[in-house]
């Protein structure tokens, strides 16, 4: 068992520990289709919201990146996807917005909703005229399976239509299930049979190895 821990000690090492990040890359994979409007695919517009090229800065303001925006109407307008959550648990929704064109300052409403439960929003507007994107961030707890997406833009002493761009849901970083678990136990076990200066030495292969591979 030892000269056998010994002679695969290096590559029990090195799958250990690469296979952590990788799937904890998996784990934050992108929930959202079409998040840049870029494209047709994922979204339902409703109430008068539509997908938006930009073009003059007054008729068609710019998007946040790329050509596309989607444009939430006033009188209650909404942008909604169907989205599927592969495993219950904490989630950071994060996108752009911003008004069209605003004839006043105060307050534009929208609210988000997501998991059956419904965020009250603001933007401030402080300049007559085109306002810059805001980023908005929310962090939800969502439960496995299908849920809606939904970006509403609500009544009010001012209203305005509202542009919706680069929207994101991932999967807050955390230990993924077991892998990191098994890591630890990796290393741990190698120091013990292989003693610390052994332990060195693997260590030192292993940085080398890794910086062959980045140069």
């Amino acid at each position: 068992m030892k000269f056998l821990l010994k002679a695969w000690g290096p590559l029990l090492l090195t799958f250990a520990l690469a296979v952590s990040p990788i799937l904890l890359a998996q784990a934050r994979a992108q929930i959202i289709t079409n998040g840049g409007f870029e494209t047709t695919t994922g979204w339902t517009y409703s109430g008068g919201s539509t997908r938006t090229q930009e073009g003059t800065i007054f008729l068609n303001p710019p998007a946040h990146s790329g050509s596309f925006y989607g444009t939430i109407a006033t009188g209650g307008g909404t942008i909604s996807q169907s989205i599927t959550i592969p495993t219950a648990g904490t989630y950071q929704l994060s996108f752009y917005l911003a008004p069209q064109i605003s004839l006043s300052i105060g307050f534009l409403n929208f609210s988000v909703q997501i998991g059956g439960v419904t965020y009250n929003l603001t933007y401030g507007v402080t300049i007559v005229g085109l306002g810059g994107y805001n980023l908005y961030t929310l962090t939800v707890n969502l439960p496995a399976g299908v849920t809606n997406l939904v970006f509403t833009n609500l009544p009010g002493l001012l209203t305005a239509p509202l542009r919706l761009d680069d929207v994101s849901l991932v999967q807050i970083p955390g230990p993924v299930p077991g892998t990191s678990t098994i890591s630890y136990l990796a290393v741990a076990l190698l120091i013990l049979i292989m003693g610390r200066k052994k332990m060195r030495d693997w260590l030192r292969w292993f940085r080398s190895l890794s910086a062959a591979g980045g140069s």
